[in-house]
């Protein structure tokens, strides 16, 4: 392993974050988001990082493999005084805040709504938000040392994206640093701004795509995403489907 890898101090990350985030660090969760969501007492800022997890979860809940000294798995803690219909946009803001601090590590990330960050068009991080108690929390999943994947996951990781290892706290202060702000412009009404922001880094929009919601499977192209977090699609017969959930496929 490479220096880089053997010089990090996950317990001491909380050090390389910028002012107003705190890091509660822990060897082994069922989820991070379950901790930020249910304990008491928790201000806007607060991560929430495990080492690995024992049920961890992405989107519909689907298992998020999580194995010990690998990869990234965190929660932000929001507490939005948006009104409600604008949650949904949150995770426009955390995934271009995602793709951003990838940026800063010299990476050049995609964005697949809903919750996707690409690297060279596999999966290299997950987004999953879920509210309650007041608060929103933005969980992440990083693949960052990890080598082996399963072979039915188009998945990569850093280390297989750029043949070396990488400092796991230095990821955390880069990602986390860039999500606060983003969902902080989110919260203070930023919406066209973040976004635009958004379709720069977006891989389907202007695309034909098939999405899967439910049994119905709906087919158009991707036109636009809103201030709800949607994804708005376009049919055929010019009829637009305003969609918050489902899966989306690249028509080839």
């Amino acid at each position: 392993m490479s220096p880089q890898s053997r010089n990090e101090d996950m317990e001491r990350a909380g050090a390389l974050l910028p002012p107003g985030l705190a890091l509660r660090w822990y060897d082994r969760l069922d989820s991070t988001n379950t901790l930020a969501l249910n304990a008491p007492h928790l201000p806007a800022g607060t991560i929430i990082a495990a080492d690995s997890q024992s049920a961890g979860r992405g989107r519909l809940g689907r298992a998020w493999h999580s194995p010990p000294g690998l990869n990234l798995y965190f929660s932000l803690v929001l507490c939005p005084s948006l009104p409600r219909q604008h949650w949904g946009g949150f995770s426009l803001a955390a995934g271009v805040g995602a793709a951003r601090g990838l940026a800063e590590l010299s990476l050049q990330p995609r964005l697949k709504w809903p919750n996707d960050v690409l690297l060279e068009g596999e999966k290299l991080a997950g987004i999953l938000l879920e509210s309650g108690n007041g608060r929103l929390t933005v969980g992440v999943g990083v693949n960052v040392n990890q080598e082996d994947f399963p072979p039915d996951l188009r998945a990569t990781s850093l280390r297989r994206a750029t043949g070396r290892s990488w400092r796991r706290d230095l990821v955390l202060a880069a990602l986390a640093g860039q999500i606060w702000h983003w969902c902080r412009l989110w919260q203070e009404g930023e919406f066209e701004r973040v976004i635009g922001a958004w379709r720069r880094y977006d891989v389907i929009l202007g695309r034909c795509v098939t999405v899967l919601r439910g049994g119905e499977a709906i087919e158009g192209v991707a036109v636009d995403v809103g201030a709800d977090g949607a994804l708005v699609v376009e049919d055929c017969d010019g009829i637009r489907h305003v969609l918050h959930s489902g899966e989306v496929t690249l028509k080839k």
